[in-house]
């Protein structure tokens, strides 16, 4: 009977360390030599075991031993099941879908409750999708389409409609320009519409790539579309190890595309979804983006309290406008989740404004980066911290992408070279193709450094080539 153990005790160490092996292999974390080298290694020692386990008369050699063979099977369990959820997180976070909601609204005095509460009532639209959106209907309804979203509105104040029907976009720009539209309205019924977003790309590391970083402004749902409030390009070139940031300013005034005439702040094109964004910044910069990934407040948030909080170096003291009950000092400040997003969104607190929020979000990278570096609570935290950023991360980045970056970077193991070169502009107030009627703070371009810009990214691209 002990025999049979001692057999089944090895067999089992081989083969839990065979599978981990072959799964760090297919998915490119080991190169082939890497791992003939290591499972020659593991198998010789293995076997040295196996042997000596069989044949000393020492029990306490043997004991060692058993321990020794015992913790290569732990070992491999525990890699196994990290390496299994990585991959569980990164086919998790892959997506191409994005969810736009739209609300039959009424005035929050009447009495209408539910959708069957206005049935043959005098519904308001002005949505291009109002023929998918009206499926989800289960009553009848007399729809009466309107221009803009001047005059729905004030249809609906003027009582001349029962309800109407608006996109998150439509709500958003609502109420950015009318003070009282959330305390008039009310929505009695919620529609959730599916769309597909981002072209497919295969590529190579070895190519020359660019990702759009998109940071939108809300909570919860990561696939609902909401304005883009961090735009950051990062262009690679993998023969040369070189890569540039590029931060575009939420306020940027940009050509919305597909549109004419009237520009609009770059925030905004995130309220039509992420591929306007990125189309949008394509037609900027002049150039492709191949891979887009999208974060919220709730990433940034659970990252850091998952972490511990994260050290922040604050340039002055300040009353954070989007939580005034917070008082974020001047120096280093140790701050968690929730300090640190009103940290990286403030802008008024600055003479730069906007300009300064994006060096605030640099200074909270930064911390994350020292805490990630320099925690020895990331191996223990790493399964969760994965179960938390799960459903608040999203990127069109494939399988075969992934693995060959990891491949590239096991076989030859290169620094890379980071640069920075944001846009800037000028202050301003304008019209905007979402703002109606209503004048609005935005940024001009500065084409100086807009050029500039395009011609470092293209100088990237271009030496990748050569």
């Amino acid at each position: 009977m002990k025999k049979v153990i001692k057999i089944m005790f090895i067999i089992i160490s081989f083969l839990s360390y065979g599978y981990l092996l072959f799964l760090l292999t297919d998915f490119g974390f080991l190169n082939n030599n890497v791992v003939l080298l290591v499972a020659f290694l593991l198998f010789t020692m293995l076997l040295v075991f196996s042997i000596l386990i069989f044949r000393l008369k020492n029990k306490l050699i043997k004991i060692i031993i058993c321990i020794l063979v015992f913790l290569i099977i732990i070992t491999s369990l525990l890699g196994t099941y990290y390496f299994k959820k990585t991959i569980y997180f990164i086919r998790k976070i892959k997506s191409n879908d994005e969810y736009n909601y739209y609300y039959v609204m009424v005035l929050n005095n009447n009495v209408y409750t539910k959708l069957s509460d206005i049935k043959n009532k005098d519904l308001g639209y002005i949505n291009d999708e109002y023929d998918i959106v009206k499926e989800k209907f289960n009553i009848a309804v007399n729809d009466i389409k309107y221009d803009s979203l001047d005059s729905i509105l004030e249809a609906l104040y003027k009582k001349n409609i029962d309800a109407v029907l608006l996109s998150d976009s439509d709500t958003y720009i609502l109420e950015e320009n009318n003070e009282d539209f959330s305390y008039k309205t009310k929505v009695i019924y919620t529609i959730k519409i599916r769309r597909k977003v981002g072209k497919t790309v295969k590529k190579s590391a070895k190519e020359p790539f660019i990702i759009y970083i998109s940071g939108i402004d809300t909570y919860g749902e990561i696939s609902r579309v909401s304005r883009s409030d961090v735009n950051i390009i990062i262009t690679v070139n993998p023969k040369d190890n070189k890569v540039l940031l590029t931060t575009i300013p939420r306020d940027y005034y940009v050509q919305l595309h597909g549109t004419t005439g009237i520009k609009d702040k770059l925030t905004h094109s995130g309220i039509y979804g992420v591929d306007m964004s990125i189309k949008t910044i394509e037609d900027l910069l002049d150039i492709d983006i191949d891979y887009y990934v999208r974060v919220n407040f709730s990433t940034l948030v659970k990252l850091i309290d998952e972490l511990g909080g994260v050290d922040v170096y604050s340039e002055k003291e300040f009353i954070p406008y989007t939580d005034k009950t917070l008082l974020i000092p001047s120096g280093m400040v140790h701050m968690d989740g929730r300090m640190a997003l009103a940290f990286a969104r403030e802008r008024y607190a600055y003479d730069e404004g906007d300009r300064h929020r994006g060096e605030n979000q640099e200074e909270i990278i930064k911390g994350l980066i020292e805490k990630i570096q320099s925690s020895p609570l990331i191996i223990a935290k790493y399964s969760s911290i994965l179960g938390v950023m799960e459903k608040d991360f999203e990127t069109n980045i494939d399988d075969y992408f992934i693995k060959s970056m990891i491949k590239l970077q096991m076989k030859n193991m290169p620094k890379w070279n980071v640069e920075v070169a944001n846009l800037n502009g000028f202050d301003s107030k304008n019209y905007t193709y979402s703002g109606g009627d209503t004048i609005l703070y935005v940024m001009e371009p500065d084409y100086t450094v807009l050029n500039n810009v395009k011609n470092k990214i293209d100088s990237i691209l271009d030496s990748a080539k050569e």
